[in-house]
């Protein structure tokens, strides 16, 4: 089976983007797939959840956009979860003077070959070159988003950017999924929004929610995914179902 590249993004920032993407990608090794964590977060903190960084002059996800033909395989750190490796962000990266190719990462990915099962992309939170960059990578996006009117308009934003990228750049990225994240459905804002996220983009789109629990706070400072730190809170369970999701949606 190809590697399967899943960016997690929106274009709004707390939205839970790298809570999911560790805790994901924690669920998939778990599963005894392999596992690569890209960080393109500048704050690194995709990493921090594995207690992986890059130290000052270390190379990171971020060289790609320095210079064409880099390769990755350098920067690429294990982690303390088995079969799970991490490609850190630089926190010193910034977009100014950098090449607008965003096909570079692509193109590095690819040079991995068949070493990975899957690889997730954490993104920043603006339609910059980082989150192009992945999503011109990537064979499907995952979206996590509040229940609220704000991220709602984010989401309707984010869908634009998906398939402009999707028909001018990756033809190969064929499907979004949205994951509804601080989930309280005794809220009757969020039963609100949820309706109209139904009726917007089709149940198929709409994926198992996440529910608001403190752990998964918790869990990064301890440096660790949700799964590690307390297994049998609700931010853990959650987590286990949405890999369930994940998986289900593209074996199809």
């Amino acid at each position: 089976m190809p590697t399967q590249v899943i960016a997690i993004a929106n274009c709004k920032g707390g939205t839970g983007k790298t809570t999911t993407t560790v805790n994901l990608a924690a669920e998939m090794a778990h599963r005894g797939r392999r596992v690569l964590l890209v960080d393109l977060d500048a704050q690194g903190h995709a990493g921090l959840g594995f207690g992986v960084f890059a130290d000052q002059d270390e190379a990171t996800a971020h060289q790609v956009f320095r210079r064409s033909g880099v390769s990755v395989v350098g920067a690429i750190r294990r982690s303390a979860t088995v079969g799970l490796d991490i490609l850190p962000a630089d926190p010193t990266f910034r977009n100014h003077g950098m090449a607008n190719d965003p096909r570079r990462l692509a193109q590095a990915l690819t040079d991995l070959g068949d070493r990975y099962d899957t690889i997730l992309i954490d993104t920043p939170p603006s339609a910059d070159l980082p989150l192009v960059a992945a999503l011109a990578a990537a064979h499907c996006v995952l979206v996590p988003s509040q229940l609220t009117h704000l991220a709602h308009h984010g989401l309707v934003q984010f869908s634009r950017l998906f398939f402009n990228v999707a028909t001018g750049l990756n033809p190969l990225l064929n499907a979004f999924a949205i994951v509804p994240v601080q989930v309280d459905m005794r809220m009757h804002l969020q039963q609100k929004i949820l309706a109209k996220l139904l009726q917007d983009f089709g149940p198929e789109r709409i994926f198992r929610g996440i529910r608001t629990d403190v752990a998964l706070a918790e869990a990064f400072g301890a440096g660790c995914p949700v799964r590690n730190y307390r297994p049998t809170t609700r931010g853990a369970r959650d987590y286990n179902l949405l890999a369930d999701d994940v998986s289900g949606f593209w074996t199809h």
